[in-house]
């Protein structure tokens, strides 16, 4: 499993729209919530009434609630979290139980913290989620993101060995490996069309840096793969 950590952005909306949109090459397969920082956050994906610009403000109200001239000018983190292809699809379930113990372990939200960061978290494709977070906690504080990185790989290799996963070797790329089987498929709930729900980044055996620091934009969204 594959954490990847993005560079940091200023439009919480840009993101949004990326996770919930098509895809750059129409690879984005029923976006929907998996978990939240609140369970009753609105979901773009899944419910018909639910706006981005809604659970944008709801994601950035802590941000918005400090003065102009205390707010982060990069206050939008990323981070995607990938399984190998030849992994068992994960249920959504699962997806939460994975995203709930990221953001705890990177100190977006720890456990027990009633006042951490918000965040959700995105699923778009049979392989792998996004939690977008905004870095103002609920007390109008920076979050604890020491050495984020190196404790989000740890908290990966753990899951590996939890979901009986592909072990990765720690600091260490996978090695190339033959793309998902076919009839992996999962049910595009707006369109109506069964289809393979194709990864949106880099095959699992590619190079994955453990952050990435390469913009597509002036805000940094979309990033350039996910």
């Amino acid at each position: 499993m594959i954490p990847s950590i993005h560079k940091r952005g200023s439009e919480t909306i840009g993101l949004i729209r990326y996770l919930y949109g098509p895809g750059t090459e129409e690879e984005h397969i029923d976006p929907h919530l998996v978990a939240a920082f609140d369970p009753l956050s609105p979901d773009p994906g899944r419910d018909p009434k639910a706006t981005y610009e809604q659970l944008e403000r709801l994601l950035d109200q802590p941000v918005n609630a400090l003065p102009a001239s205390k707010r982060p000018e990069k206050h939008v983190w990323h981070l995607s979290v990938r399984a190998a292809p030849e992994d068992p699809i994960l249920s959504d379930e699962d997806w939460a139980a994975i995203a709930r113990r990221m953001v705890a372990a990177t100190g977006i939200a720890p456990d027990g913290d009633e006042k951490a960061c918000r965040w959700a978290a995105v699923r778009h494709a049979d392989d792998h989620i996004h939690i977008i977070a905004t870095l103002v906690r609920d007390d109008g504080r920076r979050p604890r993101r020491h050495n984020e990185a190196r404790r989000a790989q740890a908290e990966c290799r753990r899951i590996e060995v939890g979901y009986g996963l592909r072990r990765v070797a720690p600091g260490t790329a996978p090695p190339p490996s033959a793309p998902r089987a076919p009839n992996a498929t999962r049910r595009n709930a707006r369109a109506g069309s069964s289809q393979r729900a194709r990864s949106c980044g880099r095959p699992y055996g590619g190079q994955w840096p453990e952050r990435r620091v390469r913009r597509s934009s002036s805000t940094g969204w979309p990033p350039p793969a996910c």
